[in-house]
């Protein structure tokens, strides 16, 4: 990817966050739980949930496991199903709410035929997840192509560890 590119890439995901920012300045006076304009901070508790064994479950403990492709192919194969089964059962088992698709190419090919295949990837599991009973709205989709590497060796065995959808809890 050049790197004007890749600026403008670093440039729009910048102002996609800044334009989802709130101005959360506040008067010195004023309620620990407002902000300036009056209106009300939530505040929000560290997500766990206590499990029979006392244990507790974090997101960041909901490991779910990627499906991969072969070359220049979206769809799903038997191997694939079975794992988006399984992740789909730990989803629905755990309560899990919001997850991203995100969807990954190996480096070969242009970089806007690998996004949209990335796309297609993703869209594909998605699309698998919902006949799975996984609710259409909790899943969002992104596709990186070929820039979230796995393996960054020019070989068949790196290249298809790069070809893959993972599956991310928010």
């Amino acid at each position: 990817m050049s790197k004007v590119m890749k600026l403008m890439l670093v440039f729009a995901l910048v102002l996609g966050v800044t334009a989802c920012s709130k101005n959360v300045k506040k008067d010195a006076g004023a309620d620990a739980n407002a902000y300036a304009d009056g209106s009300e901070v939530q505040v929000v508790e560290e997500l766990s949930v206590e499990e029979e064994d006392n244990s507790v479950l974090t997101v960041e403990s909901v490991k779910l496991e990627p499906v991969y492709f072969a070359f220049n192919e979206y769809s799903l194969n038997a191997q694939s199903r079975k794992t988006l089964e399984d992740n789909a059962s730990i989803l629905k088992e755990r309560g899990v709410n919001k997850i991203v698709i995100e969807g990954n190419c190996d480096d070969r090919g242009t970089i806007s035929y690998n996004i949209v295949l990335g796309d297609k990837r993703a869209q594909e599991v998605k699309n698998y997840y919902i006949r799975l009973g996984v609710p259409a709205g909790n899943i969002s989709v992104v596709s990186y192509g070929e820039e979230k590497p796995v393996c960054t060796e020019s070989t068949d065995a790196c290249w298809s560890e790069n070809r893959r959808a993972d599956t991310v809890v928010l």
